[in-house]
């Protein structure tokens, strides 16, 4: 770590480059008074509102916006009212109310999600992740999760959540080649290794598992096979891509907004009571007392919309991203997995190697008002920097672009990218193709 001459008060430990940023806000934010204060957060709210809805191209994998009926049931004050226990059984009286909250959401997830029980009280998909490690093995185990390179998510790995629980982290072979788990290894590798969990689902998802050949080498090996749907949520929703649970996964995890649409939290799903309980009971009183009743109306809201709507908003998305990823390709850009058809999900990966790497491509693209993320590409050398760019296509289809709209994404990204223009001269070609759509709907 380099150490600064002015070191930030909130992270010291952080790098030079996230130093640098918070020095020069500490410096600018110091001695506030409340009324400086709510003028500042409100300033900074309000341009991040003008950048990312109503003027930026929106791309990053990991977001979404909710539909306005499920935005219209998002009752901020419920946040602060705490809620511990079982509907009828609660530590605090007069909750009636959020009971009906508590039962209508994991019905409508559990049954949009193909299981029979949802939990759906964490806050995160890592938290979600988490409960189940602790509900399927002990520090000391091993977990098998894809290769960080291949999508594998943190909290998958050593430096998040299956660290925190103790677990020992071995890697899933992996064809870089065919973006998938390598099947003929897969076997010989779970005997040795003995994993009492293995998890499959990542971050880059450009084609879907084998769930059921993964399902039947866990069973060899009394393995729990966890799917993590993070990313893939609102397309499983749709019954397109994939039906994890279905073919065999004993527990599906996910975020319930990014690809799902909803508000930000989790759920874990599984059509299996005895797994589902010890699920519960890691989730309540495990890892959480009390926690944001608010989400539950909005993600009741959004999974019955999905239950009506999610076959065509999940086909909509699949064909803005293999558009996206043609017109990337003829603007002159090398999508990843070309020779596989680049994607049947919403998402798109691009190799960035050619303009500095995917962080440094990323920041270039913003500077433009076309928002999106670095991530490693498979295959790439270990201790590479992130080398690819990571696109997803679910915000720009809730706000109404169409695979006749890629082209001129594609070349928003080509001027910037590959031609070097200016970000002040396609910024404004930016928000005119943002304003050209009406969403969120």
């Amino acid at each position: 770590m380099v150490i600064l001459e002015g070191r930030s008060r909130v992270a010291p430990w952080a790098s030079s480059r996230a130093q640098r940023r918070l020095v020069e806000l500490e410096s600018l934010l110091a001695g506030q008074d409340a009324a400086e204060v709510v003028r500042t957060v409100t300033r900074a709210l309000g341009e991040h509102r003008r950048a990312f809805d109503e003027e930026g191209i929106v791309l990053y994998a990991g977001t979404n916006t909710m539909s306005p009926r499920a935005l219209a049931v998002h009752e901020a004050t419920v946040s602060s009212r705490p809620s511990m226990g079982w509907p009828g059984e609660k530590f605090q009286a007069g909750l009636e109310h959020l009971d009906v909250l508590e039962t209508v959401a994991p019905l409508r997830m559990a049954s949009l999600m193909e299981g029979r029980f949802a939990e759906v009280r964490l806050q995160s998909a890592t938290l979600a992740n988490l409960a189940c490690y602790t509900a399927f093995a002990r520090p000391g185990d091993t977990i098998a999760v894809l290769p960080e390179a291949a999508g594998g998510h943190a909290s998958h790995h050593a430096q998040g959540a299956a660290g925190i629980r103790g677990l020992r982290v071995a890697d899933l072979p992996y064809d870089a080649d065919r973006f998938t788990i390598d099947h003929a290894r897969l076997p010989g590798f779970l005997d040795r290794e003995r994993p009492a969990i293995v998890v499959i689902g990542a971050s880059l998802m450009l084609f879907p598992h084998d769930v059921a050949a993964v399902r039947a080498a866990c069973d060899e090996v009394a393995a729990t096979l966890i799917y993590d749907a993070s990313h893939v949520a609102g397309l499983i929703a749709g019954r397109r891509f994939q039906r994890p649970l279905a073919d065999g996964a004993h527990i599906l995890t996910m975020s319930t907004y990014k690809s799902f649409g909803g508000p930000p939290g989790a759920a874990i799903v599984t059509r299996e009571e005895a797994l589902a309980e010890r699920v519960s009971a890691a989730a309540y009183p495990g890892l959480t007392a009390n926690y944001d009743a608010a989400r539950l109306a909005p993600l009741a809201v959004t999974a019955a919309e999905l239950a009506e709507t999610g076959p065509a908003y999940a086909d909509a998305c699949m064909a803005n991203a293999r558009a996206l990823a043609s017109a990337l390709q003829a603007a002159g850009f090398s999508v990843a997995a070309a020779d596989l058809g680049w994607t049947v999900s919403h998402h798109v990966a691009v190799d960035a190697g050619a303009f500095g790497g995917g962080d440094e491509a990323a920041r270039a693209l913003a500077a433009g008002g076309v928002y999106l993320s670095g991530i490693g590409l498979p295959g790439q050398p270990p201790g590479e920097p992130m080398r690819g760019l990571r696109i997803g296509t679910q915000e720009i289809t809730r706000r109404g672009l169409a695979p006749g709209h890629m082209e001129t994404v594609a070349e928003l990204m080509a001027r910037l990218l590959i031609k070097g223009e200016d970000p002040a001269r396609v910024l404004p070609a930016a928000t005119a193709l943002r304003g050209s759509v009406t969403g969120p709907r």
